[in-house]
């Protein structure tokens, strides 16, 4: 018998607009194309089902909140149904929002399904900011929308925020952040902002519309938001994420750890069994092989062991808790000292990490060059492939 995997990903592709810098999948969100894909959603659910007993879910996009009382109701209720454990045992249940689309009777209905944290895309308190970002809400939108989730009974609360905005000041962040603090979240997530191709951001910083932030600049405003949060009593715990004790989101530590998890939805990833998978990131595909029997994935893969130990090193020291040795070769095989002595001798001499032989971790600043660190780890090896959905249960 297969292991019941405890954590599920719910992709929601629809968007009121995209946003100039946004590379997720995600779509404009009309009526027939919704109810076409919530059925898809529920015939996929209905297929993994049997593998699932979950402690977290996470609705993300897109922008989940996007959907109507009723779309929610409908996709709610189909899940209740196939999920065996009731929602008192699920401990973690996250719904991504946006300001513009967040309404008293929504928030409540969530949260009599069960969903007991939000995840609020903020990203600035300054309008023009947030004009420049093509965000379709202002900040008072977000304060509004931050009032309303309080008054449903959210309270466990994320709110995201973008930083090394072109043009943006370090008070302009400053200000940014001691708002959000004294709205008392219970986490923070602070991004500094990508460039990524195929975006409107991306082509603006081509035909030089706009100017990337100075890399001193940025890394300011990354130390001042750590030296802020932590007087407010929040405790940074992987690089992007900044959570009072006890409030880390579960789900993302689940993956940062290496564990299995089902993802559903158009353009959704999943890693179950040791297989890893993404669904194709097209509604129209996605509902079409549904609709067909078919699996919805698009790219089914195994990592050789020693790869997924490089992916499991790389992922896991983002997190302030860093690798323990012994539980790392207990869960791959290896031993770090052995895979990388290079890497961990000359990363260290580098102080970009620590390590005792016992405990890995990056040092602080070891994390402002995180993405650099991790590849010194990552093991290119041959993969295996399959065509099989590795989260159904037949």
């Amino acid at each position: 018998m297969r292991n019941l995997v405890r954590h599920l990903y719910v992709h929601i592709p629809f968007c009121a607009a995209k946003c100039d810098y946004c590379a997720f999948y995600s779509e404009p969100a009309q009526g027939e194309r919704v109810e076409r894909l919530l059925a898809a959603l529920e015939r996929e659910i209905e297929k993994v089902a049997a593998r699932l007993e979950p402690e977290t879910i996470f609705f993300g996009g897109g922008t989940p909140s996007i959907l109507t009382e009723k779309q929610f109701e409908r996709l709610l209720s189909w899940l209740e149904s196939q999920i065996p454990n009731p929602k008192s045992e699920i401990a973690e249940w996250t719904v991504e929002m946006n300001p513009a689309t967040v309404s008293l009777e929504k928030a409540r209905l969530l949260r009599s399904f069960g969903v007991n944290r939000a995840s609020l895309g903020v990203q600035s308190f300054d309008d023009a900011l947030l004009e420049q970002l093509g965000r379709v809400h202002t900040a008072a939108m977000a304060h509004e929308s931050i009032a309303t989730l309080r008054a449903a009974g959210f309270d466990n609360l994320n709110l995201d925020f973008i930083f090394a905005i072109p043009s943006q000041t370090p008070a302009q962040w400053e200000q940014t952040l001691r708002r959000a603090i004294a709205l008392e979240p219970q986490h923070l997530s602070t991004y500094e902002l990508t460039y990524e191709d195929d975006t409107p951001l991306f082509r603006q910083l081509q035909a030089h519309d706009v100017a990337r932030l100075d890399e001193a600049t940025a890394t300011g405003m990354f130390e001042r938001m750590l030296e802020l949060t932590a007087e407010a009593g929040l405790r940074q715990y992987e690089i992007s994420n900044i959570a009072r004790p006890g409030c880390e989101c579960r789900h993302n530590l689940n993956a940062w750890r290496g564990g299995d998890y089902v993802g559903v939805g158009p353009s959704a990833c999943g890693y179950v069994d040791g297989w890893r998978y993404r669904n194709v990131p097209d509604i129209d595909a996605y509902v079409a092989r549904i609709e067909r029997g078919e699996p919805p994935t698009d790219h089914v893969e195994r990592l050789s062991p020693r790869a997924r130990a490089g992916e499991l090193a790389a992922f896991a020291l983002r997190m302030n808790e860093g690798i323990s040795a012994t539980a790392f070769e207990q869960q791959t095989g290896f031993r770090l000292d052995r895979l990388w002595p290079d890497a961990l001798r000359d990363l260290a001499g580098q102080k970009l990490v620590e390590w005792d032989g016992e405990r890995l971790r990056l040092t602080p600043r070891g994390r402002l060059l995180a993405d650099s660190v991790a590849e010194a780890f990552i093991i290119v090896d041959k993969t295996e492939t399959c065509s099989h959905h590795p989260a159904y249960a037949d």
